[in-house]
């Protein structure tokens, strides 16, 4: 039974006209299709010798909610009106793809009733026909079917996905067909790093100098502590973009990159799931490896389950089930708003900004100052706007990109303690020990990606001075890789010290149980997947997996107030006037900062890491 009515898509050419004339035939109900006609699409032109193609119409089909054994059929002709022989090609763009395994998802090609043979449908985008000759007034008939692949494997982690892709067709000279490359994947279970559009893969050689990554090589590998990397580039400097970018828009795998070549750098924190150790609130526990489960696709699989509940009186109660130790829970963080995520990318390093403020952006790279001049909600705005500035080349409606909540550092604070970031195993951390080093710059200078001289045992334990500039013997990609998350160039940095404290998005409400602003901008509340409520008041009033009160380990040093792992010193906030949570510590306390120090905070003069997520209502 057919779903849709027929469409047609015109392509207006000066020399020759080709019509495409798009059917879409549904033969399960699983999947749904739309046609997005002239009312949505973009004029383009494509020339080619004396050839000029304007085309103003755009195919683009949805595929949701697929299960193993569904399949589609869509058939369209390619129409040559003209009265001179041509070449066209068919391209698939993907706007979209969520399988986990790209090669459950294939499809044939019939033209003119002869079937071509079965093949993977592009994961990114590319040809499927090239160079095909069409004679004056000749017509070509193709019919598309793509099918979900049944088999006795687990499929579970790729039911119920959606795919986008576009059907163009162009004269373009030089391409060539796609040809699937199975996507290289560890061996840790962990989710391939989800590259949204623009999003750029580098990996590193042996000096730690970058490179764009070729995917379907070892470019990551999570039980070897090298989490995923990707990049943000100027998509608007031509010089710029054909650095990494070849004439038919793929990548130039393995060219040398710089730090001047980017804009802003990305880590992946896949999803994941861990075993609770401090379930009890107020209960101590010393420090030692989180033991992690990743898991596939957006599926759950612990069998612990947490909501905050606002009582209206000031408390924030968490209502979970099955929490007790040993029990597994997947991170919260790994939930936005009503969508499950595969993961989140987040900022490889402090936030930086241009300047002047008028029209500033942030910047992410190493060897940059520190800037605090922005409330919470100008860092929320500009975090936002990075998603619809165009020089980026992201799309906007598959992504959101914010400020990083308190439950995401508490993601990445559990990666850094598990044998995946510092610990080898229950007994071993690696070589630069259990926990990041300090960043030690305090002033404006040199700083992002820093790292102090030494990491020995007590509470003065780094033997470092307070600098002005990062010693390049201490930069990101030399000694200063111990203050990274894995203790190699792969992690995350800047989480302990690091000039002054970091703001996440993590507040308590009022004693009614109302949002407080405090000085962060905020004159109404932004929209709750955006932050973490708190308790007003209490002793221990963190969540499960936002690495604060599951911490607890008071020290026996007399006379000092470490409270928290690795000698942390913290405290929820609990005044109207400073109603934010604040992380990792300020480089002149150098002995009671890290990565579990947590204190209250106005809203104002900080920065905050970014983090950029799927869109919710998308995986």
């Amino acid at each position: 039974m057919k779903l849709f009515d027929k469409k047609s898509l015109i392509l207006l050419i000066s020399v020759v006209s080709i019509n495409l004339l798009c059917i879409i035939s549904v033969s399960y109900a699983y999947f749904t299709a739309n046609i997005i006609g002239n009312d949505k699409a973009e004029e383009m032109t494509v020339t080619a010798g004396t050839m000029k193609i304007t085309y103003t119409d755009s195919n683009i089909v949805t595929l949701n909610n697929a299960i193993p054994g569904d399949s589609l059929t869509k058939q369209f002709k390619v129409e040559n009106t003209g009265n001179l022989d041509t070449k066209y090609n068919i391209k698939i763009n993907i706007e979209n793809n969520e399988f986990e395994d790209y090669n459950d998802l294939k499809y044939t090609l019939t033209k003119n009733g002869e079937q071509q043979p079965e093949k993977v449908l592009p994961y990114e985008d590319g040809y499927i026909v090239i160079e095909n000759e069409i004679k004056e007034k000749g017509i070509d008939n193709y019919t598309l079917t793509l099918n979900f692949k049944k088999d006795n494997s687990n499929q579970n982690d790729n039911a119920n996905k959606k795919v986008k892709f576009k059907i163009e067709v162009d004269s373009e000279t030089d391409v060539r067909l796609y040809e699937y490359q199975e996507p290289y994947k560890d061996n840790s279970g962990a989710n391939r790093p989800k590259l949204y559009q623009g999003l750029i893969p580098i990996t590193f050689n042996e000096d730690n100098t970058m490179k764009i990554a070729d995917i379907t090589k070892e470019w990551y590998n999570y039980d070897e502590h090298k989490w995923g990397n990707a990049v943000l580039i100027d998509n608007t400097n031509e010089e710029i973009r054909n650095k990494f970018y070849k004439e038919d828009g793929t990548l130039r795998i393995n060219q040398a990159i710089t730090e001047e070549d980017i804009l802003q750098m990305y880590v992946w924190i896949p999803r994941y799931k861990y075993q609770l150790f401090n379930a009890v609130a107020g209960e101590s526990v010393p420090e030692q490896m989180i033991n992690i489960e990743f898991e596939k696709g957006v599926t759950s699989t612990g069998n612990v389950s947490c909501k905050y509940i606002n009582e209206g009186n000031g408390t924030i109660r968490e209502d979970c089930e099955n929490a007790i130790n040993g029990n597994w829970y997947t991170h919260p963080a790994f939930t936005f708003g009503d969508t499950e995520l595969p993961g989140i990318w987040v900022g490889k390093f402090k936030p930086t900004f241009t300047l002047p403020q008028s029209t500033e952006e942030i910047l992410i790279l190493p060897n940059k100052s520190f800037y605090y001049s922005h409330s919470m909600q100008r860092h929320f705005y500009l975090s936002n706007r990075i998603e619809k500035t165009s020089k980026y080349n992201l799309n906007e409606p598959e992504i959101d990109i914010h400020p990083l909540k308190s439950i995401d550092w508490g993601s990445i604070a559990y990666l850094t303690n598990s044998k995946y970031g510092r610990y080898i195993n229950a007994e071993t951390c690696v070589e630069g020990g259990c926990e990041v080093w300090f960043n030690n710059v305090a002033i404006e200078g040199i700083s992002t990606g820093c790292s102090a001289d030494s990491n020995t045992e007590g509470p003065n334990r780094y033997i470092t001075t307070t600098v002005e500039n990062c010693e390049i013997s201490n930069q990101w990609n030399n000694n200063g890789v111990h203050a990274s998350t894995t203790d190699n160039i792969y992690g995350i940095y800047d989480m302990h010290g690091a000039g002054n404290w970091t703001r996440v998005m993590g507040n308590i409400v009022d004693e009614s149980g109302k949002f407080l602003p405090g000085s962060s901008g905020f004159t109404t509340p932004p929209d709750s997947k955006y932050y973490d409520i708190y308790s007003f008041s209490g002793s221990f009033r963190g969540h499960l997996g936002d690495a604060t009160r599951e911490v607890y380990n008071p020290s026996t040093i007399e006379n000092k107030n470490y409270n928290y792992w690795y000698t942390s010193n913290s405290n929820y906030p609990s005044d109207v006037s400073s109603p934010w949570l604040i992380r990792g510590g300020a480089a002149w306390y150098p002995d009671t900062s890290g990565i579990f120090t947590f204190s209250d905070n106005k809203g104002g003069s900080y920065n905050a890491w970014v983090v950029i997520t799927a869109q919710d209502g998308t995986a």
